[in-house]
């Protein structure tokens, strides 16, 4: 299973990072059938700088494999994660290294571990992106309490959130669970509650450790327990559209400011997203195909979709253009093929960083080919306080309806007779 889930997470972050950000409803109308990766070219219009080039991975395949390479046999992986992180190579003018669209919290991790005079504080934004980094954990040879603390650990190093941290458990516990049979693959979204529970009934069994590892537990155990019920409310949805107004019911309650969709980049809204885009999507519909369709934040939501989808489902067939045009297909599969084997040697993350780095500096050259072609857009100077009035007097006289002008008129024709008096 480890195998299948892995390449899942890959294509899937692959599929969805073309389109990262864009609206439902925009990728519908550029692109009616998705049957493979996605040249984001045609949708883009004048900003040709978020050109992804089709069938390569972001970031979270980047991160997800080199914590799986830099896991020591026993113990958490968070500080040989770390490392390794701040040793991966530099690309020539680009300021994350090899590491490709990292979002917001992923570019301050990734700073900070290349520049720790930066002493930059680990941040308190919630961010979904971090959720598939974990995958991996999910299959290491440890005890229930062990793999707690190995992902607490590892989320730590991006951020403080405990809703991505309580995301970020369930998602890899119920992949844990799948993989040793303790939940039967054709999963319910009232197992995934109850799974959530079950996290929940660790971190209280493990408090002292919890809070060792500079968490509240009790602050956590309240988070997995309300993410547990959202997934128990889920249940009663027929298909993802229902499970969304679930969802984006549950999270307003929480927030300043209400979201309308559920694919945005909020743990607590795309993790419980992509349990339901996974088990109730159209039956003839790859899990993440449907994800992609779905718009905001699609590299993570198609690679948890995909990681769940796989568990369920199996792995994709060879011939699958999600695997057939996959960039770095190769070096990819081989590197997935020897971690699923537990036989990675010693060079195999300078080799993997190294082709990273020629791959993130080729894909920089062919933006800036691009970008050559498109017009750059004139800024227009500071208008001045003159300009400013005459430009709002010009407004206000084009709003005016036919009843205002002409009682102006007849006011002018008054004020003027006055004078001439």
């Amino acid at each position: 299973m480890m195998r299948n889930v892995l390449i899942a997470v890959i294509t899937g972050d692959a599929l969805g990072s073309a389109v990262d950000g864009m609206t439902r409803a925009h990728i519908h109308a550029h692109f009616s059938s998705i049957a493979g990766y996605i040249d984001p070219e045609p949708a883009l219009k004048n900003k040709m700088e978020l050109w992804r080039k089709p069938g390569l991975y972001s970031s979270i395949t980047q991160l997800m494999l080199i914590m799986a390479m830099a896991g020591p046999r026993r113990g958490t992986c968070a500080e040989s994660f770390r490392r390794a992180v701040a040793s991966s190579p530099e690309v020539a003018g680009y300021d994350y290294g090899i590491f490709r669209y990292p979002g917001a919290v992923e570019r301050a991790f990734i700073l900070a571990m290349k520049d720790p005079s930066r002493h930059q504080q680990t941040t308190q934004q919630p961010c979904a992106r971090i959720i598939p980094v974990m995958t991996f954990l999910s299959f290491r040879n440890n005890s229930a309490a062990d793999h707690l603390l190995d992902v607490m650990a590892a989320v730590r190093l991006f951020t403080h959130d405990l809703s991505t941290l309580a995301s970020a458990l369930i998602y890899s516990s119920l992949l844990r669970a799948l993989s040793t049979g303790a939940i039967p693959r054709d999963f319910t979204m009232k197992t995934v509650a109850g799974a959530a529970a079950g996290v929940a009934g660790a971190v209280d069994g493990n408090s002292s450790a919890v809070f060792a590892g500079g968490v509240n537990p009790a602050s956590l155990i309240r988070e997995l327990r309300s993410q547990s019920g959202l997934l128990d409310e889920m249940a009663s949805a027929a298909a993802p559209g229902a499970a969304e107004k679930i969802i984006i019911t549950h999270v307003n309650r929480k927030l300043k400011t209400p979201v309308t969709r559920a694919t945005v980049n909020i743990p607590a809204a795309l993790f419980p997203y992509s349990v339901a885009v996974s088990s109730l999507a159209v039956a003839d519909t790859p899990p993440p195909v449907a994800a992609v369709k779905e718009g905001g934040s699609t590299a993570a939501l198609a690679a948890m979709a995909g990681a769940l989808g796989a568990a369920r489902l199996g792995g994709l067939r060879q011939d699958d253009p999600l695997i057939r045009d996959l960039v770095n297909r190769k070096k990819v599969l081989a590197l997935v093929d020897s971690l699923s084997a537990g036989a990675v040697t010693p060079e195999a993350m300078d080799e993997f960083t190294r082709s990273e780095a020629s791959l993130t500096g080729k894909e920089q050259e062919e933006m800036r080919a691009r970008l050559k072609h498109v017009k750059k857009k004139q800024k227009k100077s500071p208008m001045t306080r003159a300009e400013k009035e005459k430009e709002l007097s010009r407004h206000v006289a084009e709003s005016w309806t036919k009843l205002d002008k002409a009682r102006w008129k007849k006011e002018k024709r008054r004020h003027d007779k006055n004078d001439e008096s």
